[in-house]
């Protein structure tokens, strides 16, 4: 089985559509919501620890699969931005010390920043861009990624190309957790 972790419900929502388009087997994952960017990267966490009792004592789980935002690198918390996210990726599953593969992803768009909103938005065609682009610049405030994901696109089951390039690096790593499954 193959342990999933990630920051909040829209992230399970999102891999249970994904497993479902590259056919990949589902009834073979467990998720873990851990409620946040920060719990991910909290060792102590309640989840880490049944997740080491299903690997030592159950041995239910054969690979581990870490996925968070890269959110925006100019946010005050030192684990936001990419190369903060990755470096603090890697203490953390250095840390844990489990004895079975450890993958991660960080959701960003082209230019390493965002959040999963990011990374589905940098898939629309160029038209599609244009047309938010131009929205966007009406407003004297900003408006997020996830405030036009929301808006626009979170009630279309599936206006995202899954076979666009930019699903590419996920697409492989979520199929290489799926081979030698035990």
């Amino acid at each position: 089985m193959v342990a999933i972790l990630f920051e909040g419900k829209s992230d399970g929502k999102f891999f249970d559509d994904i497993l479902d388009r590259y056919e990949l087997p589902k009834e073979q994952v467990a998720y873990y919501d851990f409620k946040g960017k920060d719990n991910i990267f909290n060792i102590g966490h309640a989840f880490y620890d049944e997740i080491e009792n299903d690997i030592n004592n159950i041995g239910r789980i054969h690979k581990l699969f870490i996925v968070v935002d890269a959110d925006n690198p100019k946010d005050p918390n030192i684990n936001r931005g990419y190369a903060a996210s990755e470096t603090k990726l890697k203490e953390v599953i250095n840390n844990l010390d489990f004895n079975i593969s450890i993958e991660y992803h960080i959701m960003c768009d082209e230019n390493q920043e965002g959040y999963l909103e990011s990374f589905l938005l940098s898939v629309l065609d160029d038209k599609q861009k244009e047309c938010i682009d131009t929205f966007k610049s009406c407003f004297s405030y900003e408006l997020t990624d996830k405030w036009v994901y929301n808006s626009f696109y979170k009630h279309n089951r599936h206006p995202f190309d899954f076979n666009h390039p930019n699903f590419n690096e996920l697409k492989q790593k979520l199929k290489n957790l799926f081979k030698e499954q035990k």
